[in-house]
């Protein structure tokens, strides 16, 4: 796997947004696990469960047990199937405990039902205390198709289901979603599924838009086997 990330990550990374979240919190936890580090993967909302090959799980009965499972150069996801597909992640007082132990905490912090774009509620996203990163995530696979199709909660965005996405709107929307994050720390935008060469010219006319707003932001491609980032 070939790697390159555009900062330095903190104790906490949160990751919100839409249109590879979940791909980023494993892959991200694979390359820090393979550089020698215990990493923790969870979640504030609910994650897809069961988890890729490699990973080990672990669902705690006390904070003791979250902090006793940190082993060096190891995976390790934490959480609580619902027999749904899906799980839900730590108590607070876990991931505190956890938190402590691990060199590395990776948290899911939103859902977007599967849709490269999300509006937030007021209340959203979920960012867990003592974060030191905000990560968001948007899906460049949205650009030129309705928003009933891309956008998770689009009528209460006010936008009409028909009406085609375009680049302002993904900044707006990143936008928002900075503004309603309830971190006090760095954040930074990656526009993701930059798989051509004219997605990947418009996700530098979005990153542009959104470093004159004042977030760092990258084009990226997340795939399986590659991660690549640019500023």
């Amino acid at each position: 796997m070939r790697f390159s990330f555009p900062c330095s990550l903190p104790k906490i990374t949160a990751i919100i947004g839409g249109g590879g979240k979940t791909t980023l919190l494993f892959k991200l936890g694979q390359w820090l696990a393979e550089a020698g580090a215990s990493v923790l993967l969870t979640t504030t909302t609910h994650l897809a469960f069961p988890p890729p090959a490699g990973t080990t799980f672990c669902a705690p009965a006390t904070p003791e047990e979250a902090a006793a499972a940190a082993q060096r150069a190891q995976l390790v996801l934490m959480g609580y199937p619902n027999g749904n597909g899906k799980m839900t992640g730590l108590a607070p007082q876990y991931l505190t405990a956890a938190a402590a132990a691990f060199d590395y905490v990776l948290c899911e912090a939103d859902g977007s039902r599967h849709m490269p774009l999300k509006w937030h509620r007021d209340s959203e996203p979920c960012i867990p205390a003592n974060t030191g990163l905000v990560i968001q995530i948007a899906g460049l696979s949205a650009l030129g198709k309705p928003a009933g199709e891309v956008l998770h909660r689009c009528v209460e965005a006010g936008m009409d289901p028909a009406h085609c996405i375009v680049e302002e709107d993904i900044v707006r929307l990143m936008l928002r979603a900075f503004q309603h994050s309830s971190a006090a720390c760095p954040a930074v935008a990656l526009l993701n599924q930059a798989d051509t060469p004219e997605l990947h010219a418009q996700g530098d006319a979005i990153a542009k838009e959104l470093r004159a707003a004042g977030y760092p932001a990258a084009v990226c491609a997340l795939r399986e086997d590659v991660i690549g980032c640019w500023f």
